[in-house]
């Protein structure tokens, strides 16, 4: 559309994205609110990472964005929402929720917080994009729009690939918790065959994806 505005059958195409867009992502929230309440209740150290919950209390905050610190056990430059945690995952505004201290094990803080804000953050920003992209495309098609849409063409991908950091990450230092350490599963395979294998993996990946955009490109162009 930036190259052709006026193609009608493309406009609508970008029109039933949107809206169907504008539908699904607060369900996808929605999905992600219930599973939370469900890691709450098997996955509590997990949890405890994910809101950098240093120690157990009620009416914990909301850490919207701060710098997780392991040895003091602190947050720096947190930015909060006072009882927030609290009422987004008990639903009460004084629940109580574990924190890191409570676990002997647990998972490291800083990369779960983190992916988890690139998540929940990607997915904000993708509900922002369709409610407003759906309510201006009844009228108009202004060009910042088209490339607010193209910009988000690997929103998706992001967000998915926080969300599997989540949960692999967060689960340490178990493959099935409480009762089967990741320690105890590793097989004999030696470094050099773990790093071919990944290697092969990612370019296998690599190249479906270059794959990928060049036949959309070239269907887009036709």
């Amino acid at each position: 559309m930036l190259k052709a505005p006026d193609d009608a059958g493309a406009r609508g195409t970008l029109r039933f994205g949107a809206q169907l867009a504008a539908v699904l992502v607060p369900l996808q929230i929605l999905a992600g609110d219930l599973h939370g309440l469900n890691t709450l209740e098997h996955q509590p150290a997990k949890i405890a990472a994910v809101e950098a919950l240093w120690e157990t209390q009620k009416g914990a905050p909301l850490v919207l964005i701060a710098i997780p610190d392991d040895d003091p056990r602190l947050n720096r430059f947190a930015v909060e929402v006072p009882r927030g945690a609290a009422l987004v995952l008990t639903h009460r505004i004084d629940g109580e929720l574990k924190g890191i201290d409570t676990f002997k094990d647990h998972p490291p803080v800083a990369p779960v917080f983190f992916a988890f804000r690139v998540m929940v953050g990607m997915g904000v920003l993708m509900l922002i994009l369709s409610w407003f992209g759906s309510f201006l495309l009844r009228s108009r098609t202004p060009r910042w729009l088209l490339w607010a849409f193209a910009s988000f063409t690997f929103s998706g991908w992001i967000a998915v690939l926080a969300g599997w950091l989540v949960t692999e990450i967060g689960r340490q230092p178990w493959l099935v918790t409480g009762i089967l350490r990741t320690a105890d599963a590793v097989g004999d395979a030696g470094g050099a065959m773990l790093g071919a294998s990944l290697t092969a993996y990612i370019g296998t990946y690599a190249v479906l994806l270059l794959a990928y955009m060049v036949t959309l490109t070239h269907m887009a162009r036709k």
